[in-house]
């Protein structure tokens, strides 16, 4: 993925989404790896990247055109689960829309599902893969931070349609495409590399359970790219 300046960027961003099942289809076929449904959207997205899966995230009922051939698998809630026009055989993970607020909980619920998702993609979560997959979201969440302000700050930078846009193409990019894409548009040459807190390096997936039980927020961990 590369464009000849911040305006090809833009329009690609559009593209993705407009059309996801491009962008998802692609991936798979670039990588030969697995793409992930998540409905909601999961506060760890993390432990699916680690397992050398792409998470793809959409915040409304229903599947837009076409992608749902492109998912291999779900992690889902019991009760989007039952809305869903997911194929019979499609292996899911149940994950609750409201997590489990106890660390003992969270923990085993987000053990299992790194189990799961390294089952599913044969590269299992390490320690040192979900560390990795830590600063990745990070930097994504901090050039989407520094996005807003610009926007915020500079009239006319990107109008209203397209910042959506340039936020909800993360839904169907892995997290370094997307930092490509936001890097280009501010143009930063490279996007800044967040050192990984002592907590992350020593146990990402505890720091994982802490997020989702304890903040920041809680279940506003999860990513919305609205």
């Amino acid at each position: 993925m590369s464009f000849a300046d911040p305006a090809d960027a833009v329009r690609y961003a559009a593209r993705v989404v407009d059309a996801p099942a491009g962008a998802v289809a692609g991936w798979r076929a670039l990588t030969g790896c697995k793409a992930v449904g998540c409905s909601p959207p999961i506060p760890v997205p993390e432990i699916l990247h680690a397992a050398g899966l792409l998470p793809v995230t959409w915040h409304s009922p229903g599947i837009p055109p076409g992608l749902s051939r492109c998912i291999d698998a779900w992690v889902i809630d019991p009760e989007e689960s039952a809305r869903m026009p997911i194929e019979a055989g499609t292996r899911k993970f149940v994950f609750p829309a409201t997590p489990p607020a106890e660390t003992p909980d969270a923990m085993d619920l987000l053990e299992a599902l790194a189990e799961w998702a390294g089952a599913l993609s044969g590269h299992p979560v390490t320690e040192g893969g979900l560390g990795k997959s830590l600063r990745a979201f990070r930097e994504r969440r901090e050039l989407l931070s520094l996005l807003r302000k610009t926007c915020d700050t500079e009239t006319g930078f990107l109008s209203a349609g397209e910042m959506r846009n340039l936020c909800r193409a993360g839904d169907y990019l892995p997290p370094e495409a997307h930092s490509l894409l936001l890097a280009l548009v501010l143009d930063i040459r490279h996007s800044p590399r967040a050192p990984i807190g002592e907590e992350e390096r020593a146990d990402p997936l505890l720091a994982l359970v802490r997020r989702m039980t304890i903040g920041p927020g809680g279940r506003g961990g999860a990513e919305f790219f609205r």
